[in-house]
């Protein structure tokens, strides 16, 4: 088993990140959640197999949609906890001021 925090920073928003990131969890069979920490700056926290860890990153660091990726940093940890998570994965929606 694997945790990690991963930072994605960039144009984000109105591109289907989340979902994205989301997809490609539930694919890899990893628990987590995604929170938004700013309006260009998203905050995903991922556990399970190690290598299909390592294979997300991979996943987010090509991703496909138009969004512009600036940034993405990664940070090993011992596990996933967010009081609004639970088995899976969550999403954690934020609105910010423009």
């Amino acid at each position: 088993m694997a945790a990690m925090f991963i930072i994605v920073r960039g144009v984000l928003r109105g591109f289907g990140v989340r979902g994205y990131i989301y997809e490609q969890m539930r694919v890899r069979e990893l628990k987590g959640f995604i929170e938004d920490l700013d309006i260009n700056e998203l905050l995903v926290c991922v556990e399970g197999n190690a290598e299909a860890v390592m294979s997300l990153v991979n996943a987010l660091r090509k991703m496909p949609i138009p969004a512009i990726v600036s940034d993405i940093e990664t940070y090993e940890t011992d596990s996933c906890y967010h009081e609004q998570a639970n088995d899976s994965v969550e999403i954690i929606v934020k609105d910010f001021d423009l």
